[in-house]
């Protein structure tokens, strides 16, 4: 899908919210935000007779003038006034998602099966619909918005059963297909169908219903468009997961909340910006998370596992870096950012931080989960809904800390606690606050060395949809601004973000990350961060345009290089050859799809091509030969050293068998102390059967 983006202003497509005529006590206006809270007094009971004026809400330390106000309670809302006004249902319903995150031990699986079923069965406000997803090797619906309690039963039983990814993958593609089937039956009647039951509460039947019904379908698939490229595994995969169903409920108006089923969260420091920005979203987005920690009653495990993390750090700190390797491997570079992270891993930390940031609360330390779930349906049934004018005059991205207090003695009031300053457009793209002057220094098209970094592309496998390529950001850690931090450390921070743009100027990928570092003085020397994400890209020619900020002095580097995909040959194929920047053998928790693997390690490619003599005894090349299955015969490999258009070397190659993938990746390393200094052309073409497919790459040796 191509993105068509202008300078600093993401176009997007984004339906306000509309407000019937029935109900004009909250407005909104693109500037406005609208808030829902909940009131509880010192026994945990619901208070709903407040007043706007025994509240006051204050943003970025500001105090705001409420301009709406009024209790949503079942099926109506009441003014301060004591009017009642009945709700739109078209319009004002409650939306709950159940999100079960993958859990391998039977008591956790069992505790979540309990306490979902709990819930679904309690009382249920009016207009109240559920959704059952799962977190497992990707985001899978396996029930779609519904207030039928068997299917509801039915789904939240699979997704407890503890089967495999692939099996839940299956069933979310047939619900899907179902979705779609739906959204496109009712599409060209859908807006003349609201309109008529918004006349009347009569007309909700029938027309109305199947409106309602599209609409939700619709706002489904919403939340399942999960940015797959940049979603792995572990914690990365799961924010991505939270946040694309975030951005799925974010057009709907009412009461919105995501039950969160997990046996924690470990966020290291370089998600940090990824977990903010999910807090944020949701909070301008109205949808409040309530995590439910599926481990029960925990004693001593929460401190071993910090234990265990600590002493994996002390491990890492002992690793010597020396310069033949050419830089410090990523656990190298990592290990005194563990050891200050190692209270991280007490994981129900950041689920009870995202539940409160939002409005919600933690449901966990419990084997019995009865009383805080019967508190869920009560905050779902009944709540607050307030509106303010922020005024804010500069989007510049920077958090805006939001307060709700109240003159009343002993109450509690659970709210969300800030959002980011992004401009109407930004939010509906679902951009976070780091890309946001990343973005216009792309846009400006200067390019800038105020920090030093190299970009650049490795084409992969080809297929018939065009070539897998690697988009490559490789930062230099001395190049950046560092502080002082805990002990001996530096502490550096940096984000990038590269689009890869077509021949007529389209964005057809978006690649950003935020990263934060911990390293020793030495590691800061000659480290180097090499970050990387994969795209599939039709033929054609590209640009790729790539900013890199550090944070701690606002310096931004920019580049722009070009390339092209040429189209598919049949036979045999050959990816691109890239210089080894290190490699961890042994690696765990590899992805399978991970294209930089060698015999069970990882590999992390440099796009520096200079080899010191002096320093590097040894050049180590990657590539990964694709087999062409529909041939007999096996692939071979020749590699030529090429100089001034003279072949000095040719050397046949000895390849393994392909895996499972019909790939063949090989790690070559040449010694470099017989290679005189000068700038050389390193050719390697594979053949198999009667094809031919050729890589090359450019090195300048000196001493």
């Amino acid at each position: 899908m191509k993105i068509g983006i202008r300078p600093l202003a993401l176009v997007c497509a984004m339906a306000a919210a509309q407000q019937s005529p029935q109900q004009p006590l909250v407005k909104s206006t693109t500037e406005e935000v609208i808030l829902d809270i909940v009131v509880r007094d010192k026994k945990g009971k619901p208070v709903t007779d407040l007043t706007p004026d025994e509240l006051a809400v204050t943003d970025a330390g500001a105090r705001q003038t409420i301009t709406s106000f009024r209790l949503v309670r079942g099926a109506e809302a009441v003014a301060p006034t004591g009017e009642t006004i009945h709700l739109d249902p078209l319009r004002q319903i409650r939306l709950v998602t159940l999100a079960f995150e993958a859990m391998s031990a039977p008591e956790q699986r069992k505790l979540a099966r309990s306490a979902a079923l709990d819930l679904i069965k309690g009382e249920q406000g009016a207009n109240t619909f559920y959704s059952v997803v799962a977190i497992n090797t990707q985001l899978s619906v396996l029930q779609a918005f519904t207030s039928d309690k068997e299917k509801l039963s039915k789904a939240i039983n699979l997704a407890t059963e503890g089967v495999s990814g692939p099996k839940l993958a299956s069933e979310s593609d047939a619900i899907l297909a179902e979705l779609k089937r739906n959204v496109a039956g009712q599409i060209n009647q859908d807006s003349d169908v609201i309109a008529a039951a918004s006349q009347t509460a009569s007309q909700t039947v029938g027309n109305g219903a199947q409106a309602l019904d599209a609409k939700l379908a619709s706002v489904m698939l919403d939340m399942l468009r999960m940015d797959t490229a940049v979603a792995s595994y572990g914690t990365r995969l799961t924010l991505t997961a939270l946040r694309s169903l975030v951005m799925g409920l974010q057009s709907m108006p009412g009461r919105k909340s995501v039950l969160y089923f997990t046996a924690g969260m470990y966020v290291p420091t370089e998600l940090d910006a990824q977990f903010r920005n999910l807090k944020s979203l949701a909070n301008r987005s109205n949808v409040s998370f309530y995590s439910v920690d599926t481990r029960g009653v925990m004693t001593a495990s929460q401190n071993s596992a910090a234990m265990g993390q600590l002493n994996g750090a002390a491990g890492a700190s002992r690793t010597t870096i020396t310069r033949t390797e050419g830089a410090v491997t990523k656990d190298e570079v990592m290990a005194s950012d563990n050891a200050e992270l190692s209270g991280r891993a007490n994981t129900q930390l950041m689920i009870r931080d995202l539940a409160e940031s939002t409005g919600g609360f933690l449901i966990g330390d419990s084997n019995d989960l009865r009383t805080p779930l019967r508190e869920v349906n009560e905050e779902i049934a009944s709540y607050y809904e307030l509106s303010f004018n922020p005024g804010i005059q500069n989007y510049d991205g920077s958090f805006r800390k939001l307060a709700v207090t109240t003159t009343r003695k002993n109450l509690v009031i659970h709210a969300r606690d800030g959002y980011f300053a992004l401009p109407l457009e930004a939010r509906a793209a679902g951009l976070q606050a780091f890309e946001m002057p990343l973005l216009k220094a792309i846009s400006d098209g200067k390019v800038s060395r105020d920090v030093d970094f190299r970009s650049g592309t490795l084409l992969l496998q080809p297929k018939a949809a065009g070539t897998e390529v690697a988009l490559l950001v490789e930062i230099p850690l001395h190049s950046l601004s560092s502080k002082q931090g805990a002990g001996a450390t530096l502490d550096v921070h940096c984000s990038l973000a590269a689009l890869l743009k077509d021949s007529s100027g389209a964005v057809v990928h978006k690649f950003s990350r935020d990263r934060a570092f911990h390293v020793t003085a030495e590691q800061f020397k000659l480290g180097n961060f090499v970050d990387k994400e994969t795209a599939m890209v039709p033929p054609g020619k590209y640009t790729l345009e790539t900013a890199v900020m550090d944070l701690e002095s606002g310096k931004v580097g920019v580049s722009h290089s070009e390339f092209q995909i040429a189209a598919r040959a049949k036979g045999v194929g050959i990816s691109s050859l890239a210089v080894m920047h290190s490699f961890a053998p042994n690696a765990k928790g590899l992805d399978p799809d991970e294209p930089f693997q060698f015999q069970g390690g990882s590999v992390t490619p440099t796009l520096d091509n200079d080899i010191s003599k002096s320093s590097e005894p040894m050049l180590r090349l990657f590539f990964t030969v694709y087999q062409d299955p529909s041939i007999s015969s096996p692939p071979t490999v020749e590699i030529q050293f090429v100089q001034n258009g003279k072949v000095l070397a040719n050397v046949p190659m000895q390849l393994p068998a392909a895996d499972a993938r019909g790939r063949i990746p090989y790690l070559m390393t040449i010694p470099t102390a017989s290679i005189p200094p000068g700038i050389y052309q390193i050719r390697a073409t594979a053949k198999q059967g009667g094809t031919i497919a050729e890589t090359s790459s450019v090195v300048q040796f000196v001493q």
